[in-house]
């Protein structure tokens, strides 16, 4: 407790310092006020212009994308490709696909153009994407992608319709250089004048593709970066000719901004901090007090039932042979039931405070496996349990503590029996798994939501949506002791389950070494 009061305290202390601090930048940040403005509407322009740029392009390939429409619906009319490839120099080829792969070029330029094959294999490779865009289309929003092309062009695909109504894939290879150099440069030229330096590159290589100014090399840094939406290996970089306020107020603004970021962090992890650590200890002291109710409650009623059995018993009420077994074996189970939970609480102490010491020997899972099922087969038979077990051959031994790896175990085969329905059958099961030994126990009773599954290792937590969960009783320590001495082994535990379709547990050893598991 007092560690968590010197947490909360260390978490008031840095709110309490940030009343000053923050004055001290508001000050700061005054200074540059006028230039963070200035610095923002000028970084905005630039995206605008990428943005401009980018809406042309696309306008380009609507614009082709239509008066390809428009000869589909008149197949006849021949003048409207030829319209278009005769004004759009940079387009190799015009190939029409169905969805499936099966199609054929309407237009090619050369024989360097990529051929049929070539280009059906794009369609091949790339179902995926054209599934989407064909959904895009029928949502009427027509999507353009593009790849490279064996012949080093860009193939631009989009979704068109046939003149039976059927969706098609129309390719359009084009030659990147050429098209930016037709289509793209009068408009960046345009936007550029003697304003801006805006350059076009290959972002894999760095090769500059287009440069819209008189400069003659290209610069190292833009003020502003973007791909091009309908090509993603064309970066466009833009910035000014001349040095602007952003250049002279760039490094008090830098210094401003850090020193924000740094409060903010503060702020940030502070209130963090300061919630994280109330809200642990209350729900902390939320739970312990939960956990001393059902103690109290657990360790009750089976007292109460020996207690009132034990007195019947010494009256000498009873007079069935068969009936005076049954109520010393009540009282035997619930002597033993009364037996697990102490254990569980000592053993559990011992772990919080760092005392329990563990005796680690070579041995094998499957003998610690059988020895249980063999101490327990009374357990089982009372419950009306079918356990099996299926032990791994040859299996490789390990180093652990006999005791605690039993106890680990029964604390899941116990709850396996607790939390089953009718279908009371449980499998216990051993092998290897990526260089590890692991047992398995697996139910087909109630499972464990999602949510709850990282949670139930947590110590004294129980599960409370399950109506079941709830008659069940318990103290929430037995998944946390399974935890913690698997940590213990330099172990892990994994977990698989549904609600309604049974949970199964597996605890992972490390195995020894060959050279010392002969």
């Amino acid at each position: 407790m007092k560690q968590a009061l010197r947490k909360i305290l260390t978490g008031l202390t840095v709110l309490l310092l940030f009343p000053v601090v923050i004055a001290i930048v508001y000050e700061y940040t005054r200074i540059n006020q006028n230039e963070e403005h200035i610095s923002t509407v000028y970084k905005e322009q630039l995206e605008t212009v990428i943005t401009s740029i980018n809406y042309y392009t696309g306008d380009i390939a609507s614009n082709w994308a239509s008066r390809i429409d428009l000869w589909l619906m008149h197949p006849s009319d021949t003048a409207i490709i030829n319209r278009l490839s005769k004004e759009n120099a940079s387009i190799r080829t015009i190939y029409l696909s169905s969805l499936d792969g099966r199609g054929k070029t309407v237009y090619r330029s050369s024989a360097e153009a990529a051929n049929d094959t070539a280009l059906a294999s794009i369609i091949t490779s790339e179902k995926e994407a054209i599934e989407q865009i064909n959904s895009y289309y029928d949502n009427n929003y027509r999507k353009f992608i593009s790849y490279p092309t064996p012949t080093s062009c860009i193939a631009m695909l989009f979704i068109c319709k046939g003149a039976d109504n059927e969706n098609l894939v129309c390719i359009i290879e084009l030659e990147l250089q050429q098209f930016l150099q037709h289509h793209i440069n009068p408009r960046i030229q345009a936007i550029a004048r003697d304003n801006f330096l805006i350059e076009l590159l290959h972002a894999p290589s760095g090769t500059i593709l287009l440069r819209a100014s008189d400069q003659a090399s290209g610069v190292t840094r833009y003020d502003q970066e973007g791909e091009m939406w309908l090509f993603p290996t064309v970066k466009i970089g833009i910035t000014l000719k001349q040095d602007t306020i952003t250049d002279l107020a760039s490094k008090k603004v830098k210094e401003g901004m850090l020193l924000l970021g740094a409060v903010l962090l503060i702020l940030i992890a502070g209130i963090w901090f300061l919630y994280s650590s109330v809200k642990k200890e209350i729900k902390l002291a939320q739970i312990k007090s939960e956990f001393i109710s059902n103690v109290s409650h657990e360790i009750r009623t089976p007292l109460a039932l020996i207690s009132m059995y034990a007195e019947t018993l010494e009256m000498g009420r009873i007079s069935s042979e068969e009936k005076i077994k049954g109520y010393y074996r009540t009282i035997s189970a619930e002597s033993e039931r009364l037996n697990g939970m102490i254990d569980n609480i000592l053993n559990f102490s011992q772990l919080e405070s760092g005392k329990r010491k563990y005796k680690f020997e070579v041995c094998r899972l499957n003998d610690i496996c059988t020895q249980i099922i063999e101490n327990y087969e009374s357990h089982f038979k009372n419950n009306h349990c079918d356990v099996s077990f299926e032990p791994s051959e040859a299996l490789p031994r390990i180093l652990g503590d006999k005791q605690a790896i039993a106890e680990a175990l029964i604390n899941l085969i116990d709850n396996a029996v607790k939390y089953s329905r009718d279908n009371r059958k449980i499998e216990i099961s051993t092998g290897v798994d990526k260089k590890m030994c692991y047992v398995e126990v697996k139910d087909y009773g109630i499972g464990i939501a999602r949510k709850d599954q990282k949670l139930i290792f947590d110590k004294f937590y129980r599960v409370s949506r399950n109506n079941l969960a709830n008659e069940v009783k318990g103290t929430g320590l037995g998944l946390s002791l399974v935890c913690e001495i698997i940590k213990s082994h330099k172990g892990k535990v994994s977990l698989q389950s549904k609600p309604e379709a049974g949970s199964t547990f597996r605890l992972y050893f490390p195995t020894i070494p060959k050279s010392k598991n002969s």
